[in-house]
């Protein structure tokens, strides 16, 4: 089993790393400070050494000399192995008191009048180097403190120890309080994610309008909140029209089925099979079917009508090939068939949806029409760049728009599934066209327009340039 992980847990360990990293560097800094002070840094741990022993020593008027140190400070002068040493000089220059550690006493050094500290001063002894200072007490007494010379770590832990004295007593809390801080950080960053998840799982069939808000998603983490919109969109609109398909079919099967089954029942009734009877019962059923499925695979392919991928293809021939195809039946119907072209008018899109578009169009003239049938193919210039495929037929003149609607028939007594001019319109669509009734005329005519580049253009022939109805216009 795949392990899960956790994005909170994740950005947590990465800023907790990163914040103890930065307190390394810090520790590691000083101490490369502490190292690369050198003799500033003897010379303060020695005038910390001499404070103290200025605040333990006593000097009375008969010469009396006291020192009161704390157990702490005196084990640090009384231990053979112990680094700090002093000598206590009067005013004759001679020792009166001196660390206990001390087999040989430390050298008298100049100490300002001022009573200020004196600068560093190093002697030779066995084994070390010790590093000294003087300092002037009462009665004109002089004391020399000194320690013997470490090293360079050893100096600069001295000064760290003596820098960070209850450090530690900070530094634990202050870590945990901003390993917290971290955590709420990463909490408070995570919300929005945490709202978007909720709302994402409150889209289903009952919901299936819900989105996920991205106005207040991070910029990082709003694009796969967009694109899981538009996939939520792109199912809801496949769900739509499954769910229509679903509710189209189980009408319009409705009839043709009961007329099958009365049929079938009146056939077992006479003894006999109206075979012809049947096999067109069974062909209306056919082709609603294929229509019906047929619309909702062009509904499907509408998408955003982006037509800049597909290939260039000549309008032209995809006309012609339409016409050829119901030619047969306009001959047996003894109907014309007129078509009128450039030689070479392209657009992009799919050839198959649109040989289905002109021959829905050439068969709806064919069936609801009567005399010949013109079809041609124009340029349009104004407003913008395309071709106009225009059907007409002799019939009385028809502008209802509702006939473009899904099942919707001009006579409801016709034969047709009512899908024809469904189809036809969804089609130019999907290319970014229209389709419509042509108003005001005389005649039955149906002009679709299809947009393409001005450069598509290149006719044999002089045909008008048309402009097509406003209701199109952008």
């Amino acid at each position: 089993m795949k392990r899960e992980y956790s994005l909170r847990r994740r950005l947590v360990a990465a800023m907790s790393l990163t914040f103890l990293l930065g307190l390394g560097g810090a520790m590691v800094y000083y101490y490369f400070e502490a190292y690369a002070v050198g003799q500033h840094l003897e010379e303060r741990t020695l005038q910390s050494q001499a404070r103290e022993l200025l605040a333990a020593l006593t000097v009375s008027n008969d010469g009396d000399i006291t020192f009161s140190l704390p157990g702490n400070l005196a084990q640090l002068y009384t231990g053979a192995n112990s680094t700090s040493f002093y000598s206590l000089y009067d005013k004759e220059q001679k020792v009166v008191a001196r660390s206990p550690n001390l087999s040989v006493d430390l050298p008298l050094i100049d100490a300002p009048a001022s009573g200020k500290l004196g600068n560093l001063r190093f002697i030779d002894a066995e084994p070390d180097h010790i590093a000294t200072l003087g300092v002037r007490v009462a009665h004109d007494h002089t004391l020399v403190v000194g320690r013997s010379r470490p090293d360079g770590d050893a100096l600069a832990f001295t000064l760290i120890e003596e820098g960070l004295e209850g450090f530690f007593a900070v530094l634990v809390p202050f870590v945990l309080f901003s390993l917290l801080i971290i955590w709420l950080i990463t909490e408070w960053s995570l919300r929005p994610v945490a709202r978007a998840t909720d709302q994402a799982m409150a889209i289903g069939p009952a919901n299936a309008s819900a989105r996920i808000d991205t106005e207040s998603l991070p910029a990082e983490i709003r694009p796969l909140a967009d694109a899981t919109n538009g996939a939520v969109e792109r199912l809801a609109k496949a769900y739509a029209i499954e769910k229509r398909l679903t509710a189209d079919a189980a009408h319009e099967l409705r009839t043709p089925l009961a007329v099958l089954s009365l049929r079938l029942q009146q056939s077992r009734l006479q003894g006999r099979m109206d075979w012809p009877a049947l096999e067109r019962e069974v062909d209306t059923l056919n082709r609603l079917v294929n229509q019906l499925l047929d619309l909702a695979r062009k509904e499907s392919a509408g998408g955003d009508a982006d037509t800049t991928g597909l290939a260039l293809i000549n309008l032209s021939r995809i006309v012609r090939e339409a016409a050829a195809a119901v030619l047969p039946l306009a001959e047996e119907m003894g109907r014309a068939i007129n078509i009128h072209e450039p030689s070479n008018a392209r657009v992009r899109g799919q050839p198959d949806d649109l040989r289905d578009m002109v021959r829905n169009l050439i068969e709806n003239a064919l069936f609801h029409g009567r005399g010949a049938i013109s079809v041609s193919v124009k340029p349009v210039v104004t407003p913008s760049h395309g071709f106009v495929i225009e059907v007409a037929d002799e019939g009385a003149a028809v502008s209802d728009d509702e006939l473009f609607t899904r099942f919707r028939k001009g006579n409801p007594a016709s034969s047709g599934t009512g899908l024809g001019l469904a189809i036809v319109r969804q089609v130019a669509r999907n290319h970014n066209g229209e389709a419509s009734f042509v108003p005001d005329a005389s005649t039955t005519r149906i002009q679709v327009y299809l947009p393409t580049s001005p450069r598509s253009v290149e006719s044999s022939q002089h045909s008008a340039a048309i402009e097509f109805p406003a209701s199109w216009r952008a």
